[in-house]
């Protein structure tokens, strides 16, 4: 799957009215970043679509902050990523993946109780759906994984878009709220 590029500026706009033309059935939009969320929350707004966020907490090599070996994915079941051959190369002591995991996913717990609530959230429930991708470049081991993800769980259809971003970061707060918006609205109209 070739994803489609669009920079972030008026991207919601445009991107609403592309998936349009595709009559789309019961469309959710993904937005895999919280600093996507803002284009995401434009497009399910146009669209009058729900909107999901799949939280992501990487895993740093030891020593090396830069340098991403694993990720912690918040699915209905957390997924967790490793590069192998990354693992090797920087010498990972016995224990660190394990003791880094744990971290993440108290991390991911709190930012989903964050953005999400407790209970109100989505619960990444996708089957019979047309999925929406919007990312702004997860590395690809992140993306193939929520894609079979996608795919065991019964999603009608999904498309990845990739998008430049270049917004302003959104904090927090706004993400919660653009998220919470976006579900009092999709209650609405459903």
């Amino acid at each position: 799957m070739q994803p489609e590029t669009h920079p972030s500026g008026h991207a919601g706009r445009e991107l609403a009215d592309t998936l349009s033309a595709l009559s789309l059935a019961d469309t959710v939009i993904i937005a895999l970043s919280p600093q996507n969320v803002g284009l995401a929350f434009d497009v399910a707004q146009r669209l009058g679509c729900e909107l999901d966020l799949l939280l992501v907490g990487r895993i740093h090599a030891p020593g090396h902050p830069e340098t991403t070996i694993g990720s912690v994915i918040d699915l209905d079941e957390p997924q967790t990523v490793i590069d192998e051959d990354l693992a090797r190369e920087f010498h990972v002591p016995p224990g660190y993946l394990n003791t880094e995991r744990q971290r993440q996913l108290s991390d991911l717990e709190r930012r989903h109780f964050m953005y999400l609530g407790d209970g109100d959230g989505p619960c990444h429930d996708h089957a019979g759906k047309d999925v929406v991708i919007v990312d702004d470049g997860v590395e690809a081991a992140i993306l193939q994984l929520v894609l079979q993800r996608l795919g065991t769980s019964g999603a009608q259809s999904v498309r990845v878009v990739r998008i430049a971003s270049n917004d302003e970061p959104i904090d927090d707060r706004a993400i919660a709220q653009l998220l919470k918006q976006a579900r009092r609205f999709h209650k609405l109209l459903h």
